[in-house]
């Protein structure tokens, strides 16, 4: 019988099949073969296009387009992971509020600052390589500026620095509410906070409000459900009879083809996740995302340009090539980067 309760090592190795997740999703989706997810907003095209792959590709365009659909949701595995941690950690802390959102600015600022310094450095360096063609210098100020201070998830008109980068600020604005509000909320609060985020995004898919919905999805209010699940979880382990896991998952299933169910389809998707979490407890599974578990916040920071690059120099190869070198550089670039800081924060005992 699955349980709801996770130590250090479990939320390491749900984080690894996250990125991995992420980290795959970010490439195949820039293919024109594969169908394109719905992260943000239900697109009624995509969900076609996913159909008629599942009807009629082989299993190779299967494959590969249920990592182009199905992988931002990864993304849902990182936010109950932050959710469930910090009220571990904080639910019973005395921590004041400011210190505790002082300290996860830090943890960010500590991946994200160097990468940003190796941007500017790339873009005046007269041969840009690995800088977005569209970040001017002039844009480059303003967009780390918006990075830097969390607030890049407002410019909603498009991705800043590079697309993965969008999730920084949403974590950060859930850390907020946490903080201010959730922390110390009853269970029952909790809950009503879920449910005026889902009611919230119900009505305006209702009403067609597209633009509307991906604004939420694209800040903390459409992260907000399976945040709470986190928290919640944190406070009262559960163990879940299998017959409840397999209906989660089927009703995450059907939510991938209905626009009604899709507002819901962040927090379902746990219950895959759950299912297959057994599998990954022991043998070389384990340890494999053990490692990519402990790798994922350098992956976030980086796999983008590395994408760039490969995208850029491996055209000629088949996607399924070009996406098993772009991962193994992916993982060479993040060890490294990682390697490097751990390095110089230990010497600078921060």
């Amino acid at each position: 019988m699955p349980t709801l309760q996770y130590d250090r090592s479990d939320s390491q190795v749900l984080k690894g099949i996250g990125i991995l997740l992420i980290v795959l999703h970010n490439f195949f989706h820039t293919f024109p073969e594969f169908p394109p997810e719905c992260e943000f907003e239900y697109i009624p095209d995509n969900v076609e296009r996913f159909v008629d792959t599942l009807g009629r590709g082989n299993l190779r365009t299967i494959v590969l387009s249920l990592f182009s659909f199905l992988g931002h949701y990864g993304v849902s595995v990182f936010v109950f992971v932050s959710g469930y941690g910090l009220a571990k950690r904080y639910g019973q802390s005395p921590d004041a509020g400011w210190r505790i959102l002082l300290h996860r600015a830090t943890q960010l600022w500590k991946w994200i600052v160097p990468m940003a310094l190796l941007l500017l450095l790339d873009r005046y360096s007269g041969h840009t390589h690995i800088t977005y063609q569209y970040l001017e210098n002039q844009k480059i100020w303003t967009d780390l500026l918006a990075m830097l201070t969390f607030t890049a998830n407002f410019l909603v008109d498009r991705f800043v620095i590079a697309g993965p980068w969008w999730y920084f600020g949403m974590a950060f604005q859930l850390y907020v509410i946490y903080v201010l509000f959730l922390r110390r909320a009853g269970d029952r609060a909790v809950w009503i906070a879920s449910a005026v985020a889902w009611a919230l995004l119900l009505v305006l898919q209702g009403l067609g409000c597209n633009d509307l919905v991906f604004t939420l999805r694209y800040n903390f209010v459409g992260w907000l459900p399976v945040f709470c699940i986190g928290i919640l979880a944190a406070r009262h382990p559960l163990r879940l009879p299998w017959g409840w896991v397999a209906l989660g998952c089927v009703l995450f299933v059907l939510s991938l083809f209905n626009p009604y169910l899709w507002v819901f389809s962040s927090t379902l998707v746990l219950f895959p996740f759950t299912a297959v979490l057994p599998l990954f407890k022991r043998g070389i599974l384990y340890k494999i995302t053990l490692v990519l578990g402990g790798l994922s916040a350098a992956l976030f920071i980086t796999h983008a340009f590395v994408r760039q690059q490969i995208l850029i120099y491996a055209k000629p190869l088949p996607a399924e090539w070009s996406g098993l070198l772009y991962l193994a550089l992916c993982l060479a670039v993040a060890w490294i980067y990682r390697k490097v800081l751990l390095a110089l924060y230990t010497r600078l005992h921060w």
